[in-house]
């Protein structure tokens, strides 16, 4: 286990006026100079959450573009809700650091709909990591993925960042460090945490981060998940990096099969020289 305040510790908010909620952050989520994406998502729908007023009106979809990088200090997320209407409700939200403001989206509220219903999604490879099976540590070396367990499943494992590897898919099974609170918002944080096909495929030094990120909530996890008993299967698909700009579609399934969340983000990958990569480790 990783010691530090829990994830649902870290998610928590405060309301400080209607529609505004603080906390500080520190350095526990740090991605590449900054806080790791699927973090600050965590707090974006945690924010939106505490704003929709109708019970009945669950997570349906949240999309944000990353303005820059959310670094350490005081964070806040002003809600606004554009419209409450008898099924959806819409609101958008402004994301800022210490005044600075680092993201924006907008999120939709529903509730269950009367309706016939399928599943043609294939789900990948279920099989559960063997109880002596142990995690592996993720290839990306920042503080953010210290805080999960890593059970790789694609064709090389996670293999190391930069080393060329001819992937067009990759996944495997995730979970938290500390075990609690994996809701909706662990689900985002997952789909972006695995280490994504253009890191492994890539030969030389390079980082990359979030800039637009569009989640669709398909189905609630399973308390098993919740608590910590099972982890999930993650997905991740590239289709064309160019000019610095990369596609990734990503998939989170339970171990009995049920797609919970599909997401699709475009990412940056910048190059950068052998001293800038030699300083990428987590910061103890």
């Amino acid at each position: 286990m990783v010691n530090g305040p829990h994830f649902d510790t870290t998610c928590d908010l405060a309301l400080v006026s209607p529609g505004v909620y603080e906390r500080d952050i520190d350095q526990t989520w740090f991605g590449w100079e900054g806080q790791f994406g699927g973090y600050v998502l965590a707090m974006a729908l945690e924010a939106c959450r505490h704003h929709v007023a109708n019970p009945d009106h669950s997570e349906r979809m949240l999309s944000m573009q990353f303005l820059r990088r959310f670094p350490e200090g005081r964070f806040r997320a002003e809600v606004t809700t554009e419209r409450e209407g008898r099924t959806v409700t819409n609101v958008t939200f402004r994301l800022f650091v210490d005044n600075k403001l680092c993201g924006v989206g907008q999120a939709l509220f529903g509730s269950v709909r009367p309706s016939e219903t399928f599943s043609l999604a294939e789900p990948p490879e279920l099989t559960l990591p063997d109880p002596g099976e142990a995690p592996q540590p993720s290839p990306i070396p920042v503080k953010a993925t210290e805080r999960f367990r890593y059970w790789p499943r694609d064709a090389g494992g996670t293999g190391s960042m930069n080393s060329g590897q001819e992937h067009t898919e990759v996944g495997g099974w995730m979970a938290l460090s500390e075990p609690g609170g994996a809701d909706e918002r662990f689900l985002m944080s997952v789909a972006d945490a695995y280490a994504p096909v253009f890191l492994l495929r890539s030969t030389k030094p390079a980082i990359g981060g979030t800039i637009d990120f569009t989640a669709h909530f398909r189905q609630s996890p399973p308390a098993s998940v919740v608590r910590g008993d099972e982890p999930v299967r993650v997905v991740l698909r590239s289709s064309l990096m160019l000019d610095g700009y990369v596609d990734e579609d990503a998939e989170v399934w339970s171990a009995a099969g049920d797609l919970l969340l599909t997401s699709r983000q475009m990412r940056y990958s910048q190059l950068i020289d052998a001293e800038e990569a030699a300083k990428l480790r987590p910061t103890t």
